[in-house]
């Protein structure tokens, strides 16, 4: 891991700082504390199949069959599992691992309430999990990457997302755990190998979020890029799920994007919005404000991290440029209603 990395990646990832950021305005209809209104994270069967090892095919079919299933609609009328549906399915697979009868698992499954869920399932979860405030948690993150676990980091992230908000989970744990990990390997106390697990599993997560909560066969509404030579995404991808959660999907185009692609993607797409993430300082004078001065349509800029300059040298009529300061202020832009 290069020293840029270290020192860039965890600097604040969507969190304000006093190096180049400033708020941005709320909107109507969200919580400006959270950045969010929307309740915990709901699966949809893929993600399920995902996390619990089980076939799409197999949880179809219980579904169909016994009634072990989602149980959630969203507003396209798309099915979704709730935190309790996979309990429910997980003690489904445990009886049937055992040998039990599927219709009779199914029926000792659904006779069971939330509380005897939580025993039947929290339980094993809870003695496989350290147990820790937002503090604590960190720490066990911070262990299970200097160990290399990947089963531990992947464990303790999804209960983190289950326990919290996506917001929150950003705001206060995997950030500072981010950055808590860089500093250990600026002090030589921890490899790049325990980095890169930590981010990559922490990547898998989100992803896992985005897929769960994306929107079927609905165009992209905003645009998601790092500037070119910043290889630091995982932002974006925090984003694009929480954008994802209130039902707004994004094309997220990742770490390195070429300023002349950008361009080009710009003028075929004519998107609305677009958030740029930058981590490493950016010139004055680059390509970028360039091109965003050809921007002959209604187009919202949103910059993230602490790499842009103080005052972007842009004068357009079409195109507002906001900053935002951490991830709450940075969905509450993209969500409101253009200017």
């Amino acid at each position: 891991m290069d020293s840029e990395r270290s020192g860039q990646v965890f600097e604040d990832p969507m969190q304000g700082s006093a190096q180049g950021w400033s708020s941005v305005q709320g909107s109507p209809g969200l919580d400006a504390s959270s950045g969010s209104s929307v309740s915990a994270v709901e699966w949809a069967v893929g993600a399920v199949s995902d996390r619990l090892g089980l076939s799409p095919a197999t949880l179809r079919t219980w579904d169909r069959r016994y009634g072990i299933g989602p149980s959630q609609r969203t507003e396209g009328g798309h099915r979704r599992y709730s935190e309790e549906d996979i309990r429910r399915v997980r003690v489904m697979a445990r009886f049937t691992a055992r040998g039990v009868p599927a219709q009779s698992a199914a029926r000792v499954a659904l006779s069971m309430d939330t509380d005897r869920l939580l025993i039947e399932t929290g339980e094993e979860e809870a003695a496989e999990l350290p147990v820790g405030d937002d503090v604590g948690t960190v720490e066990a993150i911070c262990s299970a990457a200097l160990s290399l676990d990947p089963g531990m980091l992947s464990k303790i992230y999804q209960r983190t997302l289950r326990e919290r908000d996506l917001v929150t989970a950003w705001t206060q744990v995997f950030a500072p755990a981010l950055r808590a990990i860089g500093d250990q390997w600026g002090a030589g106390s921890l490899g790049v190998e325990s980095e890169h697990l930590a981010s990559e599993i922490l990547v898998s997560e989100l992803r896992t979020v985005i897929r769960a909560n994306r929107p079927r066969n609905a165009a992209s509404e905003a645009i998601l890029a790092c500037a070119d030579d910043e290889q630091h995404y995982i932002p974006l991808l925090a984003l694009e799920a929480e954008l994802a959660r209130h039902g707004v999907s994004a094309l997220g185009l990742g770490a390195r994007v070429p300023t002349q692609a950008l361009q080009s993607l710009l003028l075929s797409r004519r998107p609305s919005r677009l958030f740029l993430w930058a981590s490493i300082s950016r010139a004055v004078d680059e390509q970028l404000w360039s091109v965003l001065t050809d921007v002959n349509w209604p187009l919202l800029v949103v910059l993230g991290g602490p790499g842009w300059p103080q005052e972007p040298p842009l004068s357009n009529r079409w195109v507002t440029v906001t900053r935002a300061s951490d991830l709450a202020t940075a969905t509450q832009a993209l969500l409101a209603p253009l200017p």
